[in-house]
């Protein structure tokens, strides 16, 4: 009994073909990535800058001055006071947000009245 059918395989060509397409579809699809990556940068500096001014306007309302440290959405907020060389009877709030790996995003610092 003799075998009549016949096998198809994809050629040399078509292969590399094929190589060639899945390395610019992977490239393009790593670029894409790393800008999204890099756009988060932003995002992150104007999320920490808000959550800075929020606990410099609540220490300043509640006339909390005293050093403290938060934990916030990921952030680690602390908060200092220390008192004025040039005026005594002001204090200096300082109000540093970093990532939990320590790396300092956003730092804001105001003179206020010691009451």
């Amino acid at each position: 009994m003799v075998l009549n059918k016949k096998y198809s395989a994809s050629t040399l060509p078509e292969v590399l073909i094929a190589i060639v397409i899945l390395s610019f579809t992977s490239a393009l699809g790593t670029s894409i990535y790393l800008n999204i990556q890099k756009s988060t940068q932003p995002f992150q500096k104007l999320k920490a800058a808000d959550i800075a001014t929020y606990y410099m306007k609540e220490s300043e309302q509640k006339h909390d001055y005293f050093d403290k440290s938060f934990n916030e959405d990921g952030f680690t907020i602390k908060k200092t006071v220390s008192h004025s060389d040039i005026y005594p009877d002001c204090l200096i709030l300082k109000v540093s947000v970093s990532t939990k790996e320590e790396k300092k995003i956003c730092e804001i610092q105001k003179m206020v009245h010691a009451d």
